[in-house]
């Protein structure tokens, strides 16, 4: 049996071999790549959950962040009530204050000129007529 083949055969031949061998090679690719898009898969699962959980810890530290915003907003409040009182406080005490001072400072020096007016009037030392 004698084989014959014309360059016609010979192409179609190779174009076969050519293709079953892309197949064979390729077989190992595509199982690959049907692993990698599991993995991919599984990974957008993982991430997903990952992602609905700091969602709930988004909610729980915008909740808290609320809270300690009003929480501010009442210390400044009562910062100002503080302020108002020491101010109220100091503008009842001060002027009673000044006036007692006051009060103190005039009878001292009014009790001076009394006591030093007495003693330069002692009697004529001073004044000698003839």
């Amino acid at each position: 049996m004698t084989i014959s083949a014309d360059i016609f055969d010979l192409a179609i031949f190779l174009i076969g071999l050519g293709f079953f061998i892309l197949a064979i090679a390729l077989t190992p690719a595509v199982l690959q790549l049907k692993r990698t898009f599991k993995a991919v898969e599984d990974l957008t699962l993982e991430a997903r959950k990952t992602v609905e959980i700091m969602n709930i810890i988004g909610e729980k530290a915008k909740d808290q962040a609320a809270d300690i915003e009003e929480l501010l907003a009442r210390v400044k409040e009562l910062g100002i009530k503080v302020t108002g009182l020491g101010e109220l406080l100091v503008d009842n005490v001060k002027l009673p204050l000044i006036s007692f001072l006051s009060f103190l400072f005039g009878a001292e020096e009014g009790l001076r000129r009394f006591f030093r007016r007495d003693a330069e009037k002692k009697g004529g030392e001073k004044d000698e007529q003839l």
